[in-house]
């Protein structure tokens, strides 16, 4: 919850969280999942990462789902993805 600080309200502080099960990781914002990250098999050529997320309102523009070749790059197009999508945060 905000709460007034000398300068006005402070912003609630939202969490991404990534969690490992298995062969898939899973993806939490404020400890709901919405989404998933996955290894693709060695001979896909679209990338090594498929990233899909399950959100209301995320249909085909957003582009989901989203394939990489790193899973670094995967986690943190996602984290910037969800930051802009869901609170207008510019990474």
């Amino acid at each position: 919850m905000a709460r007034m600080n000398g300068i006005g309200l402070m912003k609630k502080t939202h969490t991404i969280e990534w969690k490992h099960n298995l062969t898939i990781t899973e993806i939490y914002v404020d400890g709901k999942m919405v989404g998933e990250l996955e290894p693709r098999p060695f001979y896909c050529d679209r990338g090594h990462w498929y990233v899909k997320i399950e959100l209301p309102d995320i249909d085909s523009a957003d582009g989901f789902p989203r394939y990489y070749m790193k899973e670094d790059v995967a986690r943190s197009e996602t984290e910037a993805f969800l930051r802009w999508r869901l609170w207008k945060e510019r990474s």
